[in-house]
């Protein structure tokens, strides 16, 4: 074997050696280089409201008999948001009532939508039946909370959160009192 064939040789097991230390220790690749944009995302507003027209109370007062609904408001920003908006991701929040004492609290439902790509703001609400159909009891304060999870609901969720601005009294009415 002549010395130019070893060279060759030599060069060419050393330029595999490397390709291969590149396919298998992907972390030595000097040239690679990955973005991730920034997103926010922010769970807010989080508010009850009646369909009562002439309300005695406030909203946040309920009647045990009274029909009621909660909202939220999620809102996505940052470059992230322009480019994970049209890739349709579910956007789920639950909404539950923990009572501000030792009892345990309750899921009161939740709602699902899917991200449109020109949508950046969803309200959500969920509507629910009277407090005592569901539930929640009388002379009763209750902290309302709800719980944001973005992506999958079959995998782990891609932007989670939760937020408890909100609390709630229950009160039987003298109207309903009178016929008990």
């Amino acid at each position: 074997m002549d010395l130019g064939c070893i060279m060759r040789h030599r060069f060419l097991h050393s330029a595999f050696k490397s390709s291969l230390d590149r396919f298998l220790c992907p972390t030595r690749m000097s040239n690679s280089k990955i973005n991730v944009v920034p997103i926010a995302c922010h769970l807010s507003n989080l508010t009850v409201f009646t369909t009562d027209d002439n309300p005695v109370l406030p909203n946040t007062v309920l009647q045990d008999s009274q029909s009621f609904s909660l909202k939220v408001t999620v809102e996505f920003s940052g470059p992230g948001a322009i480019a994970l908006m049209p890739l349709a991701p579910l956007i789920q929040v639950e909404f539950y009532a923990k009572p501000l004492s030792p009892d345990p609290g309750m899921i009161l439902g939740n709602v699902e939508v899917k991200a449109s790509p020109d949508v950046l703001i969803y309200p959500l609400t969920l509507t629910l039946p009277s407090p005592a159909a569901i539930g929640l009891r009388a002379k009763t304060i209750y902290c309302i909370g709800s719980v944001l999870r973005v992506g999958d609901p079959e995998w782990p969720s891609l932007i989670n959160g939760f937020t408890e601005e909100l609390t709630i009294e229950v009160y039987t009415s003298a109207s309903e009192k009178s016929v008990i």
